[in-house]
């Protein structure tokens, strides 16, 4: 059994620095105050104009912009199934499943958790629900500012209220540690649904530094040879435990992203 750092929802945006996303990310997984974990995982969760876990397939190096230069060796495990990137002289690894963000016709999000087969946007919420699940991965509904309120606020509860089996909510670190605790929150744990912390990065280049900065560790006995098979088996394992690291944003970066994320939408 090894100890795991997870973020579960991460993107990569094509304004981002790819050196400095794997700096930071190695970075921050060195920060995490447990002497147990030498790994990390990311679950990419990617929209429709991202396509970076693919590209990594295509390397077998990645260069670091820190002073020691330090190359990040890429290795694939199972034909595509992960990414392995390692960072030699330290010992430590992180492991990527392929995953996509789904938005739905309800205009609410779905992340899909180790699929490598993109499904398309638009459908039923339910029916975006099951079509990750007949791909083999795990759906999850993710915490957005300002997307449980009325009535998809409602559509949530109804989802998690039909306590549909494989289904997890997410949070992610871009939250406000201001802001109440989502009731979405409070009625999926009382359904048994558990809820998986990620980093969940903005499109802005500064956001390279945040994948591993919010997410959980995981004990698993990990397979190479079955890699998403056994991390999947362990995030259904009814004692599952989510034990979070990192923060939730500060006030004021709260409100400067969001401030940038509707300059965006307009511009």
């Amino acid at each position: 059994m090894t100890v795991w750092a997870v973020d579960s929802h991460v993107h990569f945006h094509k304004c981002f620095d790819e050196s400095l996303f794997f700096d930071s990310c190695f970075n921050n997984l060195n920060k995490i105050k447990s002497s147990a974990i030498t790994s990390g995982m990311l679950f990419f969760t990617e929209g429709k104009n991202e396509n970076f876990f693919n590209e990594l397939r295509s390397k077998s190096k990645i260069k670091s912009s820190l002073k020691d230069k330090t190359d990040y060796v890429i290795n694939e495990f199972e034909q595509g199934i992960a990414l392995e990137v390692r960072r030699i002289e330290a010992g430590m690894r992180v492991v990527i499943f392929p995953g996509f963000q789904i938005v739905t016709k309800e205009n609410l999000e779905v992340l899909a958790l180790g699929v490598n087969e993109r499904i398309r946007d638009g459908l039923l919420i339910e029916d975006t629900i099951s079509n990750v699940i007949s791909f083999g991965g795990i759906p999850v509904l993710p915490w957005g500012f300002g997307k449980w309120f009325g009535n998809r606020g409602k559509k949530i509860n109804e989802i998690i209220n039909k306590s549909i089996p494989l289904l997890f909510l997410g949070d992610n670190g871009g939250r406000s540690s201001l802001l109440p605790y989502p009731n979405q929150f409070k009625f999926a744990e009382c359904k048994g649904i558990k809820i998986l912390p990620g980093s969940d990065p903005l499109p802005f280049p500064q956001e390279a530094k945040r994948p591993m900065s919010y997410g959980f560790v995981l004990i698993l006995n990990f397979d190479e040879l079955n890699s998403w098979g056994s991390v999947k088996k362990s995030l259904l394992a009814a004692d599952l435990r989510i034990e979070q690291f990192g923060s939730l944003t500060s006030p004021l970066a709260f409100i400067k992203t969001q401030l940038a994320m509707q300059v965006r939408k307009i511009s």
